[in-house]
């Protein structure tokens, strides 16, 4: 996965005492840090948030002393897991300077949740200097009203656990950190978890808000306007099901249910198709997994083009991917 000095900034770590790392934090401005409340009261003092204890510093890089942090007033906000009605943030100030190169995180409103890929970094057990997972905003819910769920969007790769608590969500379209991760559904096997968008922790702590950059400032990112409009464009489950069966009336395609057609799309992409044993459901899984990125629709075309550029299969697949997903419709999610 490819990472910029976007993804970079301001991404911290939240140590106990003693240096045990409690979970993460984002740096949003000169000695302001972003993190989850019950990462705070880890140990379950949760009355007690502005007299612990607490440490930051920076994973990876040049390794410099962490410093000491603690609560400001009026920036606790308890989440409902611990019985507040909160959305689990808690505001830090330290007088810690940070390393050379590690500047605040750039923040922007996450908008409607729209099934776009996000990335998120924390510091799981096992792996305390941080790895990434990539996950997709799913919608909104769970146990606060103004959180939104998460969900893996890859087969393989992290899960987000322990450790990833108060970590930026970054949208790499956007290319600014649109929320905080706060929770992680218990069962290990959904790769399900839950952000505070970043605009509901600033009607928290209102001093955060004109650190958030307005929609049409952020160069590159459509308004979710727009990705509400771009996204009704998307071919229906009904017309990837017409395109799946079109794909599969491709000799080659038939005879092997579109391994090689999977193979020949980029990792980001065949990594998050789901699988099956029927060839018909299968292909729709595959032509689904296309529908959900960005790059998806031109992955595939090309990947057809590769596999079968001549049969008159390909070529009527080639007309009905113009017909039901045209290119100006090009992906899914940003």
């Amino acid at each position: 996965m490819a990472v910029d000095e976007g993804e970079r900034a301001g991404r911290l770590r939240v140590l106990s005492a003693g240096g045990g790392v409690l979970g993460a934090g984002i740096l949003v401005g000169s000695g302001t840090v972003l993190t989850c409340a019950h990462v705070v009261s880890a140990d379950g003092s949760h009355g007690a948030e502005a007299e612990r204890s607490l440490r930051v510093d920076a994973p990876g890089g040049p390794r410099v002393p962490s410093g000491a942090a603690h609560v400001v007033p009026g920036g606790w906000f308890p989440g409902p897991l611990a019985g507040g009605a909160g959305g689990d943030l808690a505001v830090l100030r330290t007088d810690w300077a940070p390393p050379d190169g590690l500047a605040p995180a750039r923040l922007g409103p996450c908008g409607e949740p729209d099934r776009r890929e996000v990335q998120v970094y924390g510091h799981p057990a096992g792996a305390v200097d941080g790895l990434w997972a990539q996950v997709r905003l799913a919608g909104r819910g769970g146990p606060h009203r103004e959180w939104v769920q998460l969900e893996g969007s890859q087969a393989h790769g992290a899960r987000i656990e322990h450790g990833f608590s108060g970590a930026g969500v970054w949208d790499p379209v956007a290319r600014r950190v649109i929320g905080m991760v706060t929770a992680a559904y218990t069962d290990r096997q959904a790769k399900v978890a839950w952000m505070l968008p970043i605009e509901a922790a600033a009607r928290l702590w209102p001093d955060l808000a004109p650190l958030l950059a307005p929609p049409d400032e952020i160069a590159g990112a459509p308004h979710p306007a727009q990705r509400t409009a771009h996204r009704a464009r998307l071919p229906s489950d009904r017309d990837q099901f017409a395109l799946a069966d079109a794909l599969l009336r491709v000799p080659q395609v038939e005879e092997d249910g579109a391994a090689a057609l999977r193979r020949l799309l980029p990792p980001r992409i065949r990594g998050a198709i789901r699988t099956s044993s029927r060839p018909r459901l299968q292909v729709f899984y595959l032509v689904q997994g296309c529908v959900d990125h960005r790059d998806g629709r031109r992955a595939l075309v090309d990947a057809l083009r590769l596999l079968d550029d001549a049969s008159a299969p390909a070529q009527c697949a080639l007309e009905l991917f113009d017909e039901l997903w045209p290119a100006a419709a090009e992906g899914g999610a940003p």
